[in-house]
């Protein structure tokens, strides 16, 4: 469904993606909400204008996400406007994506073709969810082989999204690898041989909440305005909650527990100016405080914000550096004791 009161924009979008989609134009919000309501199955999803008379974009996702039966469809927003206040809100009323006016209809093909993906990458999901709570029910399905299934999707969806989050968490799960061996091996921590493994390829899981983000937050050069920072930081919460619906559905899980924890809590600082919670030294779970120096080891070494990466060395030195206040000191130690094999790592 495309919503716009411009007929001129209409059509263009109309010509623009008819051959590849069934379109369903409307010209008026308050239309749209009329179809949407007598429509015996709804639209895939909406490109929806937000500046039109009498009913504008945001009454209408509002109306959209207030309904159960239409809440899941992924909503576009087209707009002229360049107002980042105005696009943060448009996110956090639901919308998915926002497309600025004028657009190439090329630009529209795609952007519509990644969301369309992600739609599909999202429904196959749900049948294997599906299969995954019966196997449950029935207790035959394996709890290894289910934790193993739920890192594999939610790490398709990121790679289908962004590759830079998809390599980001291949590059920190080899570098947990070595980290927790080291971490365990120390002995200061309440941490056992057998939690290696599940912390491990628990730790993929950690910025599965990116994939709600904007193509600028994520391709983020520096630039980002300070709406668009703060919406960034939500990721962190975004990806909790998404595993927080699958710890709904199951009993008590450490592959879990754990995945939330690292989702949520790897931008806690020990000195509690992190976010989004504010936790302050043993506060942060064990397991968000591991990965959060590796996480931002990788940072340094492949920074995407505008700035030069850094050496090992100088990431290293960095890290050094804020013991104490970003890390936990003790752990900043075991990671200086074991830098030179993180160094050898190759890619």
């Amino acid at each position: 469904m495309i919503v716009d009161d411009n007929m001129t924009n209409l059509i263009m979008a109309k010509k623009a993606l008819e051959e590849e989609y069934e379109i369903l134009p409307v010209s008026s919000g308050q239309t749209a909400l009329e179809f949407l309501h007598e429509m015996p199955e709804p639209p895939d999803l909406i490109l929806l204008d937000v500046e039109m008379p009498e009913v504008n974009g945001f009454y209408v996702i509002s109306e959209i996400k207030n309904n159960p039966q239409l809440s899941n469809i992924p909503v576009i927003f087209l707009t002229a406007q360049d107002d980042p206040t105005t696009e943060v809100e448009g996110y956090y009323l639901g919308a998915v994506d926002y497309i600025k006016k004028p657009y190439s209809t090329t630009l529209l093909r795609k952007r519509l073709g990644v969301h369309i993906r992600l739609l599909e990458t999202e429904r196959r999901l749900t049948k294997v969810n599906d299969k995954l709570k019966e196997a449950l029910s029935n207790k035959i399905h394996n709890i290894v082989e289910l934790e193993y299934a739920i890192v594999e999707m939610f790490v398709s969806l990121m790679a289908n999204r962004s590759h830079l989050i998809a390599e980001h968490s291949m590059r920190v799960e080899k570098y947990m690898g070595i980290y927790l061996e080291a971490v365990i091996r120390q002995g200061q921590f309440d941490l056992k041989k057998e939690d290696a493994e599940i912390l491990l390829f628990a730790s993929k899981m950690h910025d599965i909440g990116k994939i709600c983000m904007t193509d600028r937050c994520l391709a983020d050069m520096g630039d980002l305005s300070l709406a668009e920072k703060e919406f960034n930081h939500a990721h962190t919460v975004l990806g909790a909650e998404a595993v927080k619906k699958v710890m709904n559905v199951v009993s008590h899980n450490n592959f879990l527990q754990y995945a939330y924890n690292m989702c949520r809590s790897h931008h806690e600082r020990w000195d509690g100016k992190g976010y989004p919670d504010n936790l302050m030294t043993t506060d942060i779970p064990i397991e968000a405080r591991i990965l959060a120096i590796v996480n931002s080891y990788d940072d340094f070494r492949n920074q995407n914000d505008g700035s030069q990466p850094l050496t090992h060395t100088e990431a290293v030195n960095r890290i050094r550096l804020w013991g104490g206040t970003h890390f936990d000191p003790d752990l900043v130690d075991v990671f200086l004791s074991i830098e030179r094999e993180i160094e050898r790592i190759a890619f």
